[in-house]
């Protein structure tokens, strides 16, 4: 019986590709951050600097299955310009804020059908969030969720920067499990990556479905692989009549 559905977040509901705009504007808040605390560093260098922390939180994410922060990447820059700064450093803060309020001036499209989606799967069963999260925070996705009107949706939100473990780790899977309060075997999970969000979620105990919307991704042991939210939707809701 299925009981409740997960749904990853990006390249599932909303666009992942990277923005030059979103881009521009956090390497200007580390700059900011390091003319702030006595260390500025030319534009070439920051560039530089900036390119190399998105090497290292993809090897954070692809071979830690590591949930960092928007202040670990930040401080991994800082680290790597020889900038030390205290725990509590309100400059290292204030730049995470502008990382975070980037992702809302200049915001991710919505797949096609996926607000539609959610709707109709919220009306049939819970459902919870399990995203691996990027350079910004789960609170500004949680921000995008409520600019669409879909955050209500979602009552359990499991992002990796909060529970310290990118998926296919299992630890995301089990924090939404209880949260959910349901058994991970009665709980379908949809995602579009197959490693982490199928594998994943079988080794959890869980069920897959993948999306294909933004890319074919090949062989899948997903139970169900649907190329648009609508074909999805319409076998979920098929498969749950008597």
């Amino acid at each position: 019986m299925l009981r409740a559905i997960t749904l990853d977040y990006w390249d599932t509901i909303y666009h992942g590709g990277v923005l030059a705009e979103r881009m521009e504007l956090r390497r200007a808040a580390v700059g900011r951050l390091l003319a702030a605390v006595g260390s500025p560093v030319p534009d070439a260098e920051l560039a530089a600097v900036y390119r190399a922390a998105g090497v290292e939180s993809e090897r954070w994410w692809r071979e830690e299955h590591r949930g960092y922060t928007t202040e670990d990447r930040i401080r991994w820059m800082l680290a790597r310009l020889g900038v030390e700064r205290p725990a509590e450093c309100r400059h290292v803060s204030e730049a995470a804020r502008e990382v975070d309020d980037v992702l809302l001036r200049h915001p991710p499209a919505l797949l096609e059908g996926a607000a539609e989606a959610v709707r109709t799967l919220a009306a049939r069963w819970p459902l919870a969030i399990i995203s691996d999260t990027g350079f910004a925070s789960g609170v500004a996705q949680d921000r995008l969720l409520e600019r669409d009107g879909l955050l209500q949706h979602f009552p359990a939100r499991v992002y990796s920067c909060d529970v310290g473990h990118a998926k296919p780790h299992p630890a995301p899977f089990a924090a939404a499990a209880r949260a959910l309060g349901v058994a991970p075997a009665e709980i379908l999970h949809v995602g579009d990556i197959e490693r982490t969000d199928v594998r994943g979620a079988l080794a959890a105990g869980y069920r897959a479905a993948r999306v294909d919307i933004v890319r074919d991704s090949g062989p899948s042991e997903a139970e169900v692989v649907a190329r648009s939210w609508d074909a999805l939707v319409d076998r979920l809701v098929r498969q749950s009549r008597p």
